[in-house]
């Protein structure tokens, strides 16, 4: 295939993402912009590696008409589109919600193992599974055929998630044979023994810090690189007082926040004031306030030292005694005659 390119996409060039939780909430709106963000770049082929959707089955009509929209604009402008399938896109794994997406012009959806050419190289597809280790077949045949690309979406043991726990699933090892393996499900970029997550080209959750960004694969170079799409933050600020906020780092206009405000007992009952502060600063810095949160805040109290108890004998008690009392040579002679 010649380097020549579409209307808008280089054949070579293929992005990998995953993990859009596309809902239709309206909070969750900027996720959507993420098509704006691939109509303008240079993908030829755009891979989405599972969880299209967050919710697994009973979606409206106005959002699969939505979602249809959104793929068959990107697959109209030339590019080849190919969604396998997530644990979040299905309720039933032999009747995946989106699975009529295939029958979409230069759409494809990868509901079973298969090996499929795209800008002349070999790549494997495996879609979630409950039980991965029946996939060692098809891998042993993709090791056959020379496949360049492995494809899925599974948890593999030692990925961290987005809080930083460490995870177990499917030992790494198991794919042998399968060239370079790029994965979704955990929404932190990471790579993990031999598996490398694309990660989620946005945050999902409240609190995630991870840096959003897509997989770019140039076939001809047989490289990768990283891109990283505009997006709104999900963050969570913890503050003593409303004025805190303009002071804290890293927020931008237009971010998502929860703010957790943290007061004294005794203040609990400024809680209103203390409200409507936030509210107030939210609003003046354009940030999108989509919760508040109280919680008490323990002052610091005082630990008594521990004072280690040397024994003292009779005698030497009797001796300081006398020191402080001042007690003359005579009588101390005496006492201490009564203490044998």
């Amino acid at each position: 295939m010649s380097r020549t390119s579409y209307d808008k996409g280089d054949p070579m060039l293929v992005c990998i993402t995953a993990d859009l939780h596309l809902t239709s909430r309206p909070l969750d709106s900027y996720r959507w912009d993420f098509f704006r963000w691939l109509e303008q770049q240079k993908f030829g082929t755009i891979v989405i590696l599972g969880d299209l959707a967050d919710e697994k089955d009973y979606h409206s009509s106005v959002f699969v008409n939505r979602v249809v929209s959104e793929l068959t604009a990107l697959s109209e402008a030339g590019r080849e589109v190919h969604i396998l399938m997530g644990n979040h896109d299905y309720a039933l794994a032999d009747s995946p919600f989106f699975a009529f997406i295939r029958h979409c012009p230069r759409c494809f959806y990868h509901d079973t193992p298969r090996i499929w050419e795209i800008a002349n190289l070999r790549w494997a597809f495996y879609p979630h599974s409950r039980e991965p280790e029946k996939y060692q077949v098809d891998m042993r045949r993709g090791e056959e055929v020379d496949v360049d690309f492995t494809l899925c979406h599974q948890v593999f043991h030692g990925a961290l998630s987005e809080h930083g726990r460490k995870l177990d699933g499917w030992q790494p090892g198991s794919l042998r044979g399968a060239g370079k393996i790029f994965a979704g499900d955990v929404h932190v970029p990471q790579i993990v023994g031999p598996v490398e997550y694309v990660g989620a080209p946005y945050p999902i959750h409240f609190g995630d810090s991870y840096k959003p960004q897509v997989t770019v694969v140039d076939s001809e170079e047989r490289r990768w690189y990283y891109l990283h799409p505009p997006s709104i933050q999900k963050m969570v600020l913890e503050i003593n007082d409303p004025s805190q906020i303009e002071m804290l780092p890293g927020w931008r206009a237009h971010d998502q926040v929860k703010v957790v405000v943290k007061i004294t007992r005794s203040d609990f009952g400024k809680w209103e004031h203390y409200r409507k502060r936030v509210q107030d600063i939210c609003k003046r810095n354009e940030l999108v306030l989509c919760g508040i949160e109280l919680k008490e805040r323990v002052r610091a109290r005082l630990t008594t030292a521990k004072v280690q108890h040397v024994p003292i004998s009779y005698r030497d008690q009797f001796h300081r005694y006398c020191q402080h009392a001042e007690v003359s040579r005579q009588d101390q002679a005496f006492g201490g005659e009564l203490l044998l």
